[in-house]
């Protein structure tokens, strides 16, 4: 019996030092008393910085992806490449991909740790609890990014799934964040057991767990019935991960859930949650049924949601009163530009789409998600600042008066704004600009120019922000937004600020981010 190899674990040192950060975070929760308690954001701040190490380590070190001919995608190459990037048995797979995807999660679980402490005091956990929920669905959101089985990956997501249960719901003395997490905690039920029964198709059908590609040929020269199997899980199992990227037509929770949960959780739902599933999505369609005639059956359903999620989306932002809905709605259609990455000729080969397409569209995919993460983390920090007497102000109306007030922080919500829309010269713009440019490329033109008028469409509630902060009159000074009244305003701002300059960097020099992804 071949004993177990420990040094595969180092691989996986990042998700093991948030997981450690956790412990750690609530113990301390538990210890200090109230007047100490302060530290434990700096404490969970410096545990995600420390990952973020951890990862960098991996990457230039113990793997050397950006060097040594490792693969960027598993799938792409099999045995030719130096360095095998599954581990564990195969049960997580330590590629480039995965390296993106945990990038992505540790930034916006930093940014979302910056904007907590304002929400310390709505909330009915004690600040310990928390953090270590928020830090234990970061790892739950890096382990769905390298994870390269089914059970690794139904396991990942119930830890990323039931700690943002629990945090969408913490603010149990309001109304809307308990029907928040009731409506989250039933559907999210509902996708997962979708998801399972999917899986258990899949097994049926394949045999195995593996998020390997599945052989069509094989499959049909066995009978029917194998064949059949797979093709319903693969319906189910989009249906579960559909819903939690927030695709129409299951999105019809994000809007009340976003609403009713504390700020920071929202915007590590909006940049971390949205960026897991994508990444499970990504390995399942360009992975385990990445065969030309699975291709087929899947094209035209990614196709039919992106559209209906970009157009719908955008339609509804245009009639919320409230900024954090719109930012909702505007997550929403976000989702349908993410979902053009997965769209690929019908006609090429499964060899073109491994050695071309996958590396450009998961790119594609990844430098939109980092974007993205940025930028709405900053909107709703800055969000999450604007109150009153310890209230939250969250309609159109309370910006009025910002750029007079505080004139630093209306210039970054201008630029967070300017971005989202795809405006030059910010992130945004490039990002969408690459994604319409690949789907494009790949034969689907009307779905890249329903992608380009939607975001003409965006303008409408983007604009309406800036023009409230700026162009608006004045209101009375007993209702003017004010910043928090809390003790740590300073990590808001300083990630505000952060946010905001990284959103104009990502636009000025965009030919670096896409290169190193």
């Amino acid at each position: 019996m071949s004993g177990f190899d420990y040094s595969q674990l180092i691989k996986l040192l990042p998700v093991g030092v948030i997981l450690a950060s956790a412990l750690v975070v609530v113990l301390l929760g538990l210890i200090l008393e109230s007047k100490d308690r302060y530290v434990l954001p700096m404490v969970a701040l410096g545990g995600t910085l420390l990952g973020l190490a951890a990862l960098g380590h991996n990457y230039f070190v113990v793997i050397d992806l950006h060097h040594a001919p490792a693969p960027w995608f598993s799938g792409l190459t099999e045995a030719t490449n130096i360095y095998d990037p599954r581990i564990l048995k195969g049960a997580f797979s330590i590629d480039g991909f995965g390296m993106v995807i945990a990038l992505v999660v540790l930034i916006g679980g930093a940014l979302s740790i910056m904007i907590a402490p304002h929400e310390e005091d709505d909330s009915a956990l004690k600040s310990g609890e928390y953090y270590g929920l928020l830090m234990l669905a970061v790892a739950g959101m890096m382990c769905l990014g390298f994870s390269y089985d089914f059970l690794t990956l139904l396991i990942s997501l119930e830890i990323m799934s039931i700690a943002t249960y629990i945090l969408s719901g913490s603010q149990r003395g309001t109304v809307r964040s308990s029907e928040a997490a009731l409506k989250y905690l039933v559907l999210g039920g509902f996708s997962t057991a979708f998801f399972m029964l999917g899986i258990a198709f899949i097994y049926g059908g394949t045999g195995s767990l593996s998020l390997a590609p599945v052989d069509y040929y094989a499959l049909a020269k066995l009978s029917a019935q194998p064949h059949y199997l797979v093709l319903a899980g693969m319906s189910l199992v989009f249906v579960g991960l559909l819903f939690k990227v927030g695709a129409v037509p299951f999105h019809f929770w994000i809007p009340d859930v976003y609403e009713g949960a504390p700020t920071g959780v929202t915007s590590l739902m909006a940049v971390g949650v949205k960026a897991a599933a994508f990444a499970v999505l990504g390995r399942i369609l360009f992975g385990t049924f990445s065969s030309v005639n699975f291709r087929n059956d899947w094209t035209t359903v990614i196709m039919a949601a992106a559209v209906l999620t970009m157009a719908l989306g955008n339609l509804l932002a245009l009639q919320q009163t409230s900024v954090k809905r719109m930012l909702a709605y505007s997550g929403i259609a976000h989702t349908g530009y993410l979902l053009l990455t997965f769209l690929v000729n019908p006609g090429l080969l499964d060899k073109d789409i491994l050695q071309s397409v996958i590396p450009e569209h998961l790119g594609t995919a990844g430098f939109y998600l980092l974007s993205y993460g940025v930028m709405t983390a900053g909107a709703f920090g800055v969000v999450g600042m604007i109150r009153e007497d310890g209230r939250r102000l969250e309609t159109f109306d309370d910006f009025r008066g910002l750029a007079k007030e505080h004139p630093g922080m209306a210039l970054c919500m201008a630029i967070f704004m300017l971005s989202l829309a795809g405006i030059p010269p910010f992130a945004g713009f490039f990002a969408k600009f690459m994604l319409f440019k690949g789907a494009v490329a790949q034969g689907y033109i009307y779905p890249a120019v329903i992608g380009v008028l939607t975001s003409v469409i965006s303008l409408g509630y983007y604009l309406r922000v800036i023009a409230t902060m700026y162009m608006d009159p004045e209101v009375a000074p007993q209702h003017a937004p004010t910043p928090a009244r809390c003790r740590y305003v300073w990590s808001t701002t300083l990630m505000i600020y952060a946010a905001g300059v990284v959103t104009l960097l990502l636009g000025l020099l965009p030919n670096w981010a896409p290169g190193f992804f």
